[in-house]
This record gives structure tokens, C-alpha cells and sequence, in this order.
């Protein structure tokens, strides 16, 4: 009888609950869920990603990961759809009743939320900080007033942050960890690899895509014995990659990114996470992009930067070739590649800033760091 009258110091179930609407960001947030529940089994994980995450333990309550929405004009055209969407998750939050919510990137969705959130009471933290350095730099400020603590994975954010007031941290970059060194030098002689890298939003694929595979059957016609790979996100990146592919013989890894780029002399790279995973391995490559024509040229006058890779960014100079919009044109996309297999001095000055964009990154750790500062921002590690 004495047994049951015990006090029961068993830490109560509490909820975390996360919004991830990157392909990219459900990697590297499942890999943190995966340290939250080692630090703090008491502490269950729910909310909006995508297929890793859930694999790592998140209560996926809508897969937001596989259907991300991104660009002004395909935003209009789906606006019915995301408000609804935020609506529910309003209610999900309020049925759940989080101890914290963690926002990653994905601005547009995430920003509207919190502000939603903020009067709930419930503290926001904000991993992977939307590109304000970029543009609508009155974000920052909004951010500032809506967060209990940004995470940030470039360490020139923090400075942006901690001028407004944010409190800030800089945990490093989750690629670090996946990639912790660079591959081994390939020999530059045929037959060739070639890397189609067209995204892991279906929207990217179907429009960068088809400019790829005109690229690549301009390449086999000087080259014949080359090999392309691409990588799919998932089983629906998979069938879009294929249908768009049509004849070119090109070979898809599914959710296998790191086997295209262990074995790639060069690639053609749509912007976004896999250029930055591109530079880690070392494959060189041309950054390609095109968007909606609305979604341009609204972007021209927010944009404020000289480049968009971010690779170039980090090193504030052109290390990786950018053809964007109507540049991202086979005749010069095939151009670039062949510079990039036949110009040695070209391809090691290339290969010779990837490796300086390491030291830029920091150390690796960043997923176990990320876990720790979330907890602690919620004052839940001191009771594990």
C-alpha cells in the first residue's frame, strides 16, 4: 500500500510541435528529432514536415514537406488552399497546446502562423532563418517581435539578428554533419559522370528540368560515353524526374543524393540545399535556376544581393557559375560543362573555394546542438 501512495516523478508528456514545408529542412529537422528524443524522451514531437521526420518520430499531422508551395505566383493561384491549411494548424496548435512551436524557414507559412501564435502565448522558436539578408529585410524586425530565439545555420546571420534584438544563435550547418569531409579527387577522363540536379519541389522540377535534359543530350553528342544521374526527393520527384526525362538514359537515386555526388565530375544544379551539398562533396557544377516570369520579376525589385547560390554568397564572389532565367539555356549551359571537364585551372579554382567554404561552416554538431538549444530555450533539459 505504501508502494501506491508514492509521488509519481515521471515527467508528464509534453508537446512540441514543428512546421517544416522543405524537402531539405524534413532531413535535417528529423535528425534533430532524433537527438530531442534522446535528451528528452518526455518530450513528444507533432506537427507539420514531411516523411523523414516522421521517421524520426514526429506525429506528422500533414505532410507539407512533399507539397510545398514557393514563388508570388503560384502562391496566388493556391491561396485558398494555404489558408485553409493555416486555419487547421491554428487548431491543431490550440487542441495540442505545445510547450513551444519550432518554425523552419518557409517564410510565407511560417510568419503569418506566429503572429496567429504569438497571441496564444506559446514561445516560437525559428530554425533556419528565412533568407532576409536577401530580401524584405523588414523581416527581420517582424521576426524580432515574434520569437523567443532564432536558430540560424550561417554564422554572418547573427550579427543581422542580434541588431534588432533577436536573441540569436548560431548552431552550424546540419550538412557539416551529414558531410564531414570532401570526397576524393576523381580523374577527369572519359567516360564522364554528369549530375541533373532539377530540385526537390515537383514546380522546380517541371520547369529547370527539361532545360537539364536538353543540356545533356547536347553533352552526349561530344561526349557519348557519358552516365547522368539525378536524385529524387521521394517516390513523386521519382515519377516527375522520369516522365520528364523521357529518352535520355538517366539513372534516379532515390532519396540518395550523396550517391550522385560521390560519383559526379560535374552537374548541372537547380538553387537551393543541394548546390551548398554539392560544394561539401566537391562535385563542381552550374547553378541553374528559372521561375514563374511573375515570380522574377516581382523578385528582382525585392532582391538586394549579387548573387543567389548561397555558396557564392558565403564566399561573397562568383565560385560556382549562376544561369538564371532566360541564361539557363542549353547552348550555354552545355558551354559551361564542358569548361568545367576540359579546364583544369577552372575546376581546382572551383574545387579550391569549396574546400575554404568548409571552414566558413564550423564544425560538425550542429544537429545535437540545434536539439539542446531548443530544449533549453523551453527550460525542458535540466529535467531529463
Amino acid at each position: 500500500m505504501l508502494e501506491d501512495n508514492k509521488p509519481n516523478t515521471e515527467p508528464r508528456v509534453k508537446f512540441l510541435f514543428w512546421v517544416v514545408g522543405d524537402p531539405s529542412a524534413d532531413f535535417h529537422c528529423a535528425r534533430v528529432i532524433q537527438e530531442i528524443r534522446s535528451l528528452a524522451p518526455h518530450v513528444e514531437n507533432v506537427g507539420l514536415g514531411g516523411p523523414q521526420m516522421a521517421k524520426a518520430g514526429l506525429t506528422l499531422l500533414c505532410d507539407l514537406c512533399s507539397n510545398a508551395i514557393m514563388g508570388f505566383a503560384e502562391v496566388i493561384t493556391h491561396l485558398s488552399k494555404i489558408k485553409k491549411l493555416l486555419s487547421q494548424t491554428e487548431r491543431w496548435i490550440s487542441e495540442y497546446n505545445p510547450i513551444g512551436i519550432v518554425l523552419v524557414d518557409y517564410p510565407g507559412f511560417n510568419l503569418h502562423l506566429a503572429s496567429k501564435v504569438k497571441q496564444l502565448g506559446i514561445p516560437i522558436i525559428y530554425y533556419i532563418s528565412p533568407q532576409v539578408w536577401a530580401w524584405k529585410k523588414n523581416r527581420v524586425k517582424r521576426i524580432a517581435e515574434l520569437v523567443k530565439k532564432m536558430l540560424v545555420i550561417f554564422p554572418f546571420e547573427v550579427d543581422i539578428y542580434k541588431s534588432v534584438g533577436v536573441d540569436c544563435e548560431y548552431v552550424g550547418h546540419p550538412l557539416i554533419d551529414r558531410i564531414p569531409e570532401i570526397r576524393k579527387p576523381l580523374a577527369y577522363s572519359p567516360p564522364y559522370n554528369i549530375a541533373l540536379l532539377p530540385g526537390s519541389r515537383i514546380q522546380e522540377i517541371k520547369r529547370i528540368l527539361p532545360v537539364m535534359i536538353e543540356t545533356a543530350k547536347k553533352f552526349k553528342k561530344e561526349y557519348p560515353d557519358t552516365h547522368f544521374f539525378s536524385s529524387s526527393a521521394n517516390q513523386q520527384c521519382y515519377n516527375v524526374i522520369r516522365e520528364v526525362a523521357k529518352d535520355l538514359e538517366l539513372t534516379i537515386l532515390q532519396e540518395n543524393i550523396e550517391g550522385v555526388l560521390s560519383i559526379a565530375h560535374a552537374g548541372l544544379v537547380a538553387s537551393g540545399t543541394a548546390t551548398l551539398e554539392s560544394a561539401l562533396y566537391g562535385m563542381p557544377y552550374l547553378l541553374v535556376y528559372k521561375t514563374h516570369p511573375l515570380t522574377y520579376i516581382i523578385a528582382r525589385f525585392l532582391v538586394d544581393i549579387k548573387y543567389i547560390g548561397i555558396v557564392n554568397i558565403i564566399m561573397n564572389q562568383q565560385v560556382v557559375p549562376e544561369y538564371i532565367q532566360k541564361d539557363a539555356y542549353p547552348p550555354l549551359l552545355f558551354e559551361g560543362l564542358k569548361r568545367i571537364i576540359e579546364d583544369s585551372k577552372f575546376r581546382e579554382s572551383i574545387l579550391e573555394n569549396f574546400q575554404k567554404l568548409r571552414g566558413e561552416l564550423g564544425l560538425p554538431g550542429a544537429c545535437k546542438k540545434t536539439a539542446v538549444e531548443i530544449l533549453k530555450t523551453l527550460g525542458e533539459l535540466s529535467t531529463v
